[in-house]
């Protein structure tokens, strides 16, 4: 009785869903029928995709491709990220890892290049491909990425979507506790902005640590209030774990009847969405509970979940994905290289600046004290050679780089070409010395000579 009263529940819950969902569907088709601009239409087939792809995969990669056909076609660089993003997210669901990390790559390289990281999603969406593949460590580097642009624009329901991954990720590790707070806070900011999918996520997990600690009731619980919130968002793969916790809960209550009910819920509602992780994990949970009364179903259900498995991690998908993330990890160093790099220039840039202006003001004061009588003849000679050769280093210290970048750091080469620079310097500094050393040591020894006869003129004067 009681699992029949379930299985009405869910059909409600699915058969409202579905009806809202098709509205919504219909809807966006009439407006891309009406749309007569490439840039709406494209924004149109990505919003139909997204209404889809959870139920239809297949149409909501035909909308993606065609979306980001026409985004090349017009330049329009939004609907091509958009677009690949789309693309990214159904091979996701569908399971294709490798090929979904290449599209999120491929985003990130023309954010990056535009300066544009604030769609931080495709952060959040690289985390989660390396979630998949247990590369925790790159999992949590985007992942807190992502979380840290969100934070900045304030987008309460990007925070949360980023801290149920990062809860996710933790769960996948062992670290339950980790996992509960980031869990619990995404749960709290998807339900102040009615983030259905989010918040039903956030349950299933909570639902699913609450298990493995030996909370049965408890996880119970949230699984049941998961479900009205994953239906109503669509959020089918995510339901199908809610789903597969639940069998797992009922197994432990010996209650056989919910256990086959929920675990075939979950392998049903998978197959019809070709999502090859979720028939797994669910072929997976059938095989290991079939064990224990029927050889035949066990071995029927290992087979599924063996081949669902290998389409998941094959060799071939297994050293594509190695290679995109050596590349990436060298590409990502290589940038922060260059930022390293212009962040040095800048600096020797406002050295520079500062030796000049000071250099400039030294000359200027020079010239004011050498023409007043408060300075003798061994102030203008020692100050005007020192600032003489400061001048002259200076020139040396700003053709250096270019010296060395000509010579290609050739000591022989910096040597010959330095010699030559001096060479034909020598002259010029020659005339300046002498300049500084006898005229403006005569120049000052007439002022002061005027200088002190005026101040006997005056004094005679008195007198």
């Amino acid at each position: 009785m009681k699992k029949n009263y379930l299985f009405v529940l869910i059909s409600f819950f699915f058969s409202f869903s579905s009806s809202a969902q098709t509205h919504e569907i219909d809807s966006l088709k009439q407006l891309l029928q009406k749309e007569k601009t490439d840039t709406g239409r494209v924004s149109l087939l990505s919003k139909l995709g997204f209404a889809i792809f959870n139920g239809n995969p297949d149409t909501a990669m035909k909308l993606a491709m065609e979306g980001l056909a026409l985004s090349r076609k017009i330049r329009f660089e939004k609907g091509e990220i958009r677009s690949l993003t789309d693309v990214g997210n159904v091979y996701y669901v569908l399971g294709d890892y490798s090929k979904a990390l290449a599209k999120y790559l491929d985003v990130l390289k023309i954010r990056e290049k535009n300066n544009s990281l604030k769609g931080s999603s495709v952060m959040g969406n690289i985390g989660l491909v390396y979630t998949e593949l247990k590369n925790y460590r790159l999992s949590l580097e985007y992942h807190f990425k992502a979380l840290q642009i969100v934070e900045q624009l304030g987008d309460k329901k990007r925070i949360a979507n980023m801290k149920v991954n990062i809860a996710l990720t933790y769960k996948q590790m062992g670290l339950y506790d980790s996992s509960t707070l980031f869990a619990e806070q995404a749960k709290l900011l998807a339900s102040q902005t009615n983030y259905d999918g989010v918040e039903g996520e956030a349950l299933t997990y909570l639902g699913e640590i609450s298990f493995l600690k030996g909370e049965n009731n408890l996880a119970l619980e949230y699984c049941r209030l998961s479900f009205p919130l994953l239906i109503r968002a669509q959020a089918i793969n995510i339901l199908c774990m809610a789903y597969l916790n639940s069998a797992g809960i009922f197994e432990k209550l010996n209650q056989k009847d919910s256990v086959l009910f929920y675990s075939r819920q979950s392998l049903q509602l998978a197959k019809e969405r070709n999502f090859l992780k979720e028939v797994r994990n669910a072929a997976q949970f059938l095989s290991h509970y079939y064990r224990k009364f029927s050889a035949d179903s066990a071995f029927y259900y290992q087979d599924i979940s063996k081949a669902m498995n290998d389409s998941l991690f094959s060799q071939e998908k297994q050293n594509a994905i190695q290679s995109m993330t050596f590349e990436e990890t060298m590409r990502q160093q290589e940038i922060e290289a260059d930022k390293f790099k212009e962040e040095e220039d800048r600096k020797h840039n406002l050295q520079y600046a500062a030796i000049a202006v000071a250099l400039f003001s030294f000359v200027i004061i020079f010239f004011l004290f050498s023409r007043s009588v408060i300075v003798g003849d061994k102030f203008i000679r020692f100050f005007g050679i020192l600032g003489l050769l400061a001048v002259f280093e200076f020139i040396n210290l700003l053709i250096h780089p270019h010296l060395a970048h000509f010579t290609n750091d050739s000591p022989v080469l910096m040597l010959v070409i330095l010699m030559c620079i001096a060479a034909l310097l020598i002259p010029l500094h020659h005339k300046l010395e002498h300049w500084i050393t006898h005229k403006m040591i005569e120049k000052n020894k007439k002022i002061r000579i005027a200088s002190a006869k005026r101040t006997i003129e005056k004094l005679e004067g008195e007198n």
